[in-house]
């Protein structure tokens, strides 16, 4: 997955110059919100530590209640872009008054500058979550309007979930704080993400001319903050001056260490040099110099480093890998990440099993320590605890599929079984259960691995000749009522687990462009068909990576009347772009978001994205897998396409 993420965040205060009001084209595509008024703030404008009175109006699902909860986050200065890591609690408990009207109070610690909410019941199974864009609150300055730092975190809290948003908070932040500068890069980035390359071009002269201004007013002052520095570079780097980039380049070199950007900046550099050059040795020396300096930055260099010691290094260096993985340990990196790094040194495989059961145990413990899922901290705002349960599953799975691998490998073949029977209980990965059955049936267990090579067998990609090789490996005729009854049977073991993941919303309307650049509504092209929509670009690696694979997903759907869709989020059309579609051998539709109209409306930050809708255009499934999108076809029809709704 290639996830798109923002220049540096760069903090540094100072005055620039602004040339005028910031331009906009947004155009027909604001945020549709949802009536933040069912829940209202009392005062509306808070201060720092204020007390805030909290007022509800129930919708339908959740009238009636003795007891809702209002559950949230906090934001200060320091969080980043998007919601990973965010805290979210219970924050106040609401009592409805003798109208039905709910309410409570809490207060805003002194670094709160935003705050999201929903509206949940007791059970965290029924909730409000506005629309999907969650109720807010952003702290204000004495003179009433809100604060640097509460538009920004606004945008970071959007990001992923509605880039418009994003866009216009960083948009304000910058018309009412133009001294703010790492806020200029920013806006930069929220423009692309949320406008389009068509919207974001036509902001690039105006965006050009106001970094004239700052460069003007900058290029001679020293000393200045290494904040400073790395903030104007960044907006050279994005208004595309080369002149400008270069010599910001190097002040940033020069006096901006030990910040994030500088650390992105030699790290790019030393992994430049090292593609030319392929010296392992001296990239990883360099690497070593510049790490006193980017520890604890949140850079991207010890993934490098990791990189060029082991991936991309044609002979892995062992010692330097065991380096940087104590340093990725000690900065809180995953053990499982760890893990995998090591197993690929024979060597050290005892030291990845290691590391993967202190990560397991880690987890368990985590488990233990949140084991009731309504009050879980990681529960995202508006997943209930039945979607996060089902989430965690998953990811349980896929950790023990890792652990599993690793115990093999070192020779422990029974544990390695038990992890991957265990897996195999949430599973809906078909390679999971042939990789299971493969091993009971080296083992002797035929009866096992026939259960587990028929929920192979009845996926909707393993084709009639792999399913009658499957049933004769464990000595079953394909036509016998035996074997039928085992692929029945593995069908009504994975129907819920499909349902359990699904999802039900209506997106937002969106435009898309043809070929031709004729303006086409996403509404019309579904035209009451099951959709699979599939956001894409060529130049990601993944996306074109994949492109066989939807392929073969239209064969295998078309005839039962489920059209693919595919958007290309970042290319215009052309004769570039159908010569690439005639070569790679494309042959479903392909339709161009120049507005990114239509990224904005299902919330994708990153691609491959895949997505099923029913007839009637409503989501079913989202960001799903290629792998598992014809067995969530296959759920749509086997309940008539009505899915149970979303609780």
């Amino acid at each position: 997955m290639i996830e798109r993420t923002g220049r540096i965040v760069r903090h540094g205060l100072l005055v620039c110059c602004v040339l005028g009001p910031l331009p906009s084209v947004v155009s027909g595509q604001e945020s549709e919100r949802a009536d933040e008024r069912r829940l209202q703030f009392s005062p509306e404008a808070p201060l720092p530590n204020s007390r805030i009175q909290v007022t509800y109006t129930p919708i339908e699902r959740l009238a009636g209640e003795q007891e809702l909860v209002l559950r949230g986050h906090f934001r200060t200065e320091r969080d980043g872009m998007y919601n990973r890591g965010l805290r979210n609690t219970a924050l106040a408990k609401l009592k409805p008054d003798a109208n039905g009207t709910f309410a409570a109070s809490f207060t805003l610690a002194d670094q709160v500058v935003y705050a999201a909410f929903v509206v949940e019941d007791k059970t965290g199974q029924r909730i409000d979550a506005n629309g999907r864009d969650l109720f807010e609150l952003l702290v204000h300055a004495e003179g009433g309007q809100p604060l640097y730092h509460s538009l920004m975190q606004r945008a970071y809290d959007f990001a992923g979930r509605n880039w418009i948003t994003a866009y216009e908070s960083n948009r304000v932040a910058m018309e009412l704080y133009p001294d703010s500068l790492y806020g200029w890069s920013t806006l930069r980035f929220h423009e692309d993400v949320a406008l389009g390359s068509t919207g974001s071009d036509s902001l690039l002269a105006w965006h050009q001319e106001n970094f004239a201004g700052i460069h003007e007013e900058y290029a001679h002052r020293t000393p200045l903050s290494p904040a400073t520095v790395v903030a104007i570079q960044g907006y050279a780097d994005d208004v595309e001056d080369s002149v400008a980039v270069a010599f910001w380049t190097e002040r940033a070199r020069n006096e901006g260490r030990g910040t994030r950007s500088w650390a992105q900046i030699v790290g790019i550099e030393t992994v430049e040099k090292f593609f030319e050059d392929r010296d392992a040795d001296a990239a990883l020396a360099a690497f070593e110099e510049y790490w006193p300096y980017a520890e604890g930055t949140g850079s991207q260099m010890l993934s490098w480093a990791l990189n060029v010691a082991t991936e991309w290094n044609r002979a892995p260096d062992l010692p330097a890998t065991e380096r940087w993985i104590e340093r990725m340990l000690a900065d809180g990196g995953s053990k499982f990440s760890a893990a995998r790094r090591l197993a690929t040194f024979p060597e050290r495989r005892e030291r990845a099993l290691e590391l993967a059961r202190e990560g397991l145990e880690r987890a368990t413990r985590a488990g233990t320590e949140h084991a009731d899922l309504v009050v879980h901290p990681g529960r995202p705002l508006g997943r209930t605890v039945s979607e996060y349960a089902r989430t965690r599953a998953r990811q349980w799975a896929d950790r023990l599929v890792t652990y599993s691998g690793l115990l093999s490998a070192a020779g422990e073949e029974d544990e390695a079984l038990e992890a991957l029977e265990e897996a195999a209980a949430n599973a809906v990965d078909a390679a999971v259960f042939q990789r299971l059955a493969d091993v009971k049936l080296s083992r002797g267990d035929i009866s096992g691995a026939a259960g587990d090579y028929a929920v192979v067998a009845a996926d909707p990609l393993t084709s009639a000749g792999q399913a009658d090789s499957l049933a004769a490996l464990v000595g079953q005729d394909s036509e016998s009522p035996q074997w039928h009854a085992l692929l029945e049977s593995a069908e009504a073991r994975m129907l819920p687990r499909i349902v359990a993941d699904s999802v039900r919303w209506a997106p937002r309307s969106s435009s898309l462009a043809d070929k031709n650049g004729n303006r086409v509504l996403l509404s019309d092209l579904i035209e009451g068909r099951t959709t699979v929509l599939v956001f894409w670009a060529r130049s990601c690696g993944y996306s074109v990576g994949e492109i066989p694979q939807v392929l073969r997903l239209r064969e295998l759907v078309e005839s039962s009347g489920v059209q693919i869709l595919s958007i290309t989020t970042d290319d215009q059309p052309g004769p570039d772009m159908e010569e690439f579609i005639e070569d790679r051998g494309v042959t479903y539709p392909v339709y161009y978001d120049l507005g990114a109209e239509a990224k904005n409306a299902f919330g994708v930050s990153g691609i491959p994205s895949y997505f099923v809708l029913d007839a009637s255009g409503t989501v079913r499934f989202a960001f799903s897998q290629v792998a598992d999108i014809p067995r969530q076809l296959e759920a749509l029809v086997q309940l008539q396409g009505n899915l149970p709704p979303a609780p």
